[in-house]
């Protein structure tokens, strides 16, 4: 499956909750006859290729309807994905820039590099008055302005937004015709899931004839440390702090202190649950031995597979709404119970970005806030009404150009409109339940769970990536290469038994001292600081 598909399939029919725009909600002013008097703006942008699957942007019908609205006319470069990191650098090298930057992401080192290098345009001033839906988000939510401002307190890119918390956050997906079958209920505990898991692969739980054939929880090899053990952090105490913070390996215990999560005792006991479905046959060898999307997705289409991680069930293939149901949070030994892996609303911090050679800057950033307004995050998204969606019961649904695409309606939508597909966009989602009904479902279809019961559960700091000053980057860059390194050597010893938890545990958090830990744990306390007390 081609990657860009798997992403999306995966959870990039992303959006959110609608947000009002300026007062009319209208894109930028230069518009129609006014264009027409003024002279017509061109602005020259670069964005990421996806015309494997989609026309090019200088052909694509949101983009020209767009033109029409604004009277601006875009030249888009396309990079492909193969070598776009690599055109994206030799452009920033050459002198000669684009006006702008499109859902071209950019680290938060490279924003301060460019940034402090002149050639990227500070934009804060410029969004208090050239930018109402931005400003209006602002107010209603400082964490997005403190997750965009970098420490020299400027603002050289802008977000991608998402408040959906479905689309915010993954899952674990079991057999529920498995369940059914044995007569097992939905495990809410751990322990409860290391029970059913056991039933599974003990007790041909697909009905064949063979009770060998089952398997219990499995992915392919490279998400299995990224999903399962991010997950279980929530189950084990580790999780107050979402899942930027997990992938930063902080959490805030409780007693209100930013700890490290990868030398902590309760992480131990995280690698020890693993390490008992391991050797109980539940945690397949095959999720450590190279384990491939195509296979696994082959297995599931064999009702083979009994559990599995992602934000929805179609990942796994058209078994999977089929046959899977979602569990949002597991409590844990210690009455644990939070949903760690949650991604901040920001969930992309350099969506767009304006050169030093933009002679239109205003112009530009005025173009691009539109899409952080209600009408232009469903114009985004949808369309409009009459031509890429219809109007069903009180509810916008997708032609059915769309809705019968052969290669399914997300590639269908993303014939016509672009902010379906792939993520990382310059807009504001739409509200997880219109993402559902233009497909003429719910969120409870979609998402094969409770969507509600996320809320419930929520960690108590949902974190951004904290921005690091020149000198930290450099520091924790270091330091985590190392220790990236050594957790991930350990992590496979330990769940398959080759280190001993009473006799190597001591001498694997010694190492990772001594690879910088504690200098570590500095950096990222220093930056939690300076982000508490951000304005």
């Amino acid at each position: 499956m081609n990657n860009r598909l798997k992403i999306a399939t995966a959870g990039c029919l992303i959006a959110a909750t609608c947000l009002s725009a300026c007062s009319k909600n209208e894109a930028p002013a230069n518009t129609g006859e006014n264009a027409e008097a003024s002279g017509k703006i061109t602005l020259a942008m670069v964005r990421d290729s996806f015309t494997d699957v989609h026309p090019a942007s200088k052909d694509l019908w949101m983009w020209k309807k767009y033109e029409e609205k604004t009277g601006i006319h875009v030249e888009w470069e396309e990079l492909p994905g193969e070598s776009a990191a690599e055109r994206k650098n030799i452009i920033l090298g050459s002198g000669k820039l684009p006006d702008a930057f499109y859902q071209t992401g950019f680290s938060n080192d490279e924003l301060i590099k460019y940034g402090g290098q002149g050639l990227f345009v500070p934009l804060e001033d410029m969004i208090e008055t050239h930018a109402p839906n931005l400003k209006k988000l602002f107010d209603e939510h400082p964490d997005i302005k403190k997750t965009l401002t970098m420490p020299d307190g400027h603002i050289y890119s802008l977000p991608y937004i998402d408040e959906a918390l479905p689309y915010r956050s993954i899952r674990l997906y079991i057999n529920q015709t498995w369940l059914d079958r044995l007569g097992l209920q939905v495990p809410k505990t751990t322990d409860e899931l290391n029970d059913v898991l056991k039933a599974f692969i003990d007790q041909d739980a697909n009905g064949n004839g063979d009770a060998t054939d089952e398997m219990g929880w499995v992915m392919p090899s490279n998400f299995v440390n990224s999903m399962f053990e991010r997950q279980l952090l929530g189950s084990f105490g580790l999780g107050n702090g979402g899942l930027k913070a997990a992938q930063s390996w902080i959490y805030k215990d409780k007693d209100d202190q930013l700890k490290l999560v990868f030398n902590d005792p309760k992480y131990k006991e995280v690698w020890k649950y693993m390490n008992k479905l391991y050797n109980e046959g539940i945690l397949p060898k095959l999720n450590y031995s190279g384990y491939e999307y195509a296979q696994w997705a082959a297995d599931a289409a064999k009702d083979k597979v009994g559990a599995f991680s992602w934000a929805d069930p179609a990942y796994i293939g058209s078994e999977g709404p089929k046959n899977f149901i979602g569990i949002n949070v597991l409590e844990g030994p210690g009455g644990d119970k939070v949903v760690n892996w949650m991604d901040p609303m920001t969930r992309g911090t350099s969506s767009f970005t304006i050169t030093k050679s933009n002679k239109h800057p205003e112009e530009t950033l005025e173009w691009v806030d539109y899409f952080y307004g209600e009408e232009g995050s469903k114009f985004g998204y949808l369309g409009l009404e009459g031509e890429t969606y219809k109007t069903v019961n009180g509810k916008p649904q997708y032609i059915d150009e769309i809705l019968d695409y052969k290669g399914g309606i997300q590639l269908g939508a993303f014939q016509y409109v672009d902010n379906v597909y792939g993520g990382g966009y310059p807009y504001v989602e739409p509200s997880a339940e219109l993402r559902s009904e233009v497909k003429g479902k719910t969120v409870e279809d979609d998402f094969k769970t409770d969507t509600k019961e996320l809320a419930a559960f929520l960690p108590q700091d949902i974190w951004p990536d904290f921005i690091p000053t020149t000198e930290e980057s450099k520091d924790q860059a270091a330091i985590l290469t190392d220790i990236n390194k050594y957790i991930k050597e350990m992590r496979v010893k330990f769940v398959t038994g080759q280190a001993n938890f009473d006799g190597d545990w001591e001498t694997y958090v010694k190492t990772l001292d001594k690879m910088g830990a504690q200098k570590y744990l500095e950096i990222k306390r220093k930056q939690y600081d300076r982000y508490s007390n951000a304005n």
